[in-house]
């Protein structure tokens, strides 16, 4: 396995243009969904090389490692890239499944799907759209409607490192040390302690703090939870922990966070 680098994604759901340039091996805990309308474009999706057509949509789920490797020139698409909570419908499916093949070919969608694409591309030009939530929602009931989904523990693994990322992609609320989850992957804790720092290039507790953080990041917009709620939802154990990572992480504090985004103050 290449290298990797973890991506950190600012933002709770995006649905704009597919990127134009190569971008190396990365990893991050939102959903990216590629839809090509034009050109011709190579990814590798969890270890699979994937040449990708106009009509084709590429998946990769969270903790699954991809890149974007060919761009041809004339090449273009919508890119959805959310975090799967987004909508908790779906939640479930992202978190414990896996896709069997990440490519779904245009001549195997249903044409609602092709439909749906061509919608949420126009829709992608409007700034703040009220539309975008519902129209992302229908488009993954249809989507799911297609594609074959696998309980993950039955998925076909291509290393050890993508084994290591899924279980900590289900794992993350809970208490984690690099101990305990050496042992749950029945693997050393020198030898994970390397998978992090020469694949991951990043050390194990700041992994687990950013998608710790990430999470707490898209809570914090939904004013039914308490920040108290949300320090647990996210795997600290207690509040100082919790304000201590956030800020290392925002450079502000989860009140001040909540503030900026809803004019909501919350000490």
């Amino acid at each position: 396995m290449s290298p990797v680098f973890y991506e950190k994604r600012q933002g709770s759901i995006f649905i704009g243009k597919i990127t134009e340039y190569p971008f190396p091996l990365h990893v991050h805990d939102v959903v990216e969904i590629v839809c090509l309308t034009a050109g011709q474009l190579t990814m590798t999706i969890g270890g699979q090389i994937l040449s990708v057509q106009p009509g084709d949509i590429a998946m990769a789920f969270p903790a699954v490692p991809h890149s974007y490797d060919v761009i041809s020139p004339d090449a273009d698409g919508l890119a959805l890239i959310f975090s799967p909570d987004a909508i908790a419908e779906f939640t479930h499916h992202f978190r414990r499944k896996s896709v069997e093949h990440p490519l779904l070919r245009a001549e195997e969608m249903a044409p609602e799907l092709t439909e749906l694409v061509a919608y949420l591309c126009r829709l992608s030009q409007q700034e703040n759209s009220p539309h975008r939530l519902g129209s992302l929602h229908l488009f993954l009931s249809y989507l799911f409607a297609n594609v074959n989904l696998l309980p993950m523990q039955k998925q076909i693994q291509s290393g050890l490192a993508y084994q290591v990322l899924q279980y900590i992609s289900e794992h993350f609320t809970e208490p984690l040390s690099l101990e305990t989850t050496a042992h749950a992957l029945g693997i050393s804790r020198i030898h994970l302690s390397h998978i992090f720092s020469q694949q991951l290039r990043i050390n194990f507790r700041q992994y687990i703090n950013t998608l710790r953080i990430d999470r707490a990041c898209h809570l914090l917009r939904d004013p039914a939870y308490t920040i108290s709620q949300i320090t647990y939802l996210c795997g600290y154990g207690n509040p100082r922990t919790f304000h201590r990572a956030f800020y290392a992480q925002c450079q502000m504090t989860p009140s001040q966070y909540r503030e900026k985004l809803l004019g909501i103050s919350e000490e």
